[in-house]
């Protein structure tokens, strides 16, 4: 059996969400693959920065993220422990949440249910469909074939559809995650590598448009990624609709100028960044400029370029 959509996205986490949410809500016929059943769990991105809960009041979910613990700031240790509160900027909100992955990835799965698109969970994509150098769809393990005008591949780190598409890129930054497990014996550590800077430019080929950790979004220093998820989800869908409207599935061109315009500056700098420290005599320097500067503002423009201002020792919360 073959379906055929507008839009097929593969990946229903934060970035494939946020895809479907704003292509499904122009009225394009929108599908949602993912290999799991929600909720489920993910190994990091509990954090909700201040960007990223602007852009999940701007899918409409202020109510359900004001509901979440509230945070207004950053502990870093440099290896000194010191406080930073997240920046007050125009328009934004001036604090963070936290929140399990199984509660967000599912309300934001939901969300773009309701606004239109059809969710498939336990739909496990294996390859991309390619017929004479454009991508028309996939393949189902179990072999079902998904047909859509414009993919948007938001299938994770270890993206299938680009696997298939033998796809590299000359930027592999990476930012190394790692928490305890629980469910293991206590010295035990689990850890993932996840892409930053651009691991799939340019961000589409003809047929497809990447997102989220598929296009390696995660910010080039601070790691931050469930943010960058969310607006690259959203500038995909937005221009995946418009290319198809306008001109067709060949060029996705669009894209790409407004992934550079919003992020290219920040991307290439951090790109220089993880040059230096790759360098072990400049890292060790740069942790003991940052362990003696004592202005905040300084050592948020050091780590994040960002003005941030200082916090208390135990940031409020709700």
């Amino acid at each position: 059996m073959t379906q055929h959509f507008d839009v097929a996205i593969v990946g229903g986490g934060p970035a494939g969400s946020a895809a479907a949410w704003q292509a499904a809500r122009t009225g394009a016929s929108v599908v949602v693959l993912d290999k799991a059943t929600f909720p489920r769990d993910k190994p990091c991105g509990d954090g909700l920065t201040p960007r990223a809960v602007s852009f999940l009041q701007k899918m409409g979910l202020a109510d359900a993220v004001a509901s979440f613990y509230r945070v207004s700031g950053a502990r870093v240790f440099s290896p000194s422990e010191w406080n930073l509160a997240f920046p007050k900027r125009p328009g934004m909100p001036d604090h963070g949440h936290v929140v399990r992955r199984t509660a967000l990835d599912a309300l934001l799965l939901e969300n773009a249910h309701a606004a239109g698109a059809e969710v498939r969970q336990g739909a496990e994509v294996i390859a991309p469909i390619v017929d004479d150098g454009r991508v028309i769809g996939v393949t189902l393990r179990g072999g079902e074939r998904v047909v859509a005008d414009a993919v948007i591949a938001a299938d994770g780190a270890y993206s299938p559809v680009k696997r298939g598409l033998r796809l590299d890129s000359k930027y592999h930054g990476y930012s190394a995650i790692a928490r305890s497990a629980p469910r293991c014996p206590s010295t035990a550590l689990q850890a993932w590598r996840l892409p930053m800077g651009f691991t799939a430019w340019p961000p589409w080929r003809p047929g497809v448009l990447f997102a989220g950790d598929a296009l390696g979004a995660a910010r080039p220093v601070s790691g931050a990624g469930i943010s960058k998820a969310l607006q690259s989800g959203m500038a995909a869908g937005e221009c995946a609709v418009a290319a198809l409207v306008n001109g067709g599935p060949d060029d996705f061109t669009n894209y790409a100028q407004r992934v550079e315009a919003d992020w290219g500056s920040e991307y290439r700098r951090g790109r220089f960044f993880h040059r230096l420290i790759g360098v072990p005599a400049v890292a060790n320097a740069g942790i003991k400029v940052l362990d003696k500067v004592n202005h905040p503002g300084v050592r948020s423009h050091l780590l994040f370029w960002e003005g941030w201002g200082s916090a208390p020792d135990q940031p409020p919360n709700n």
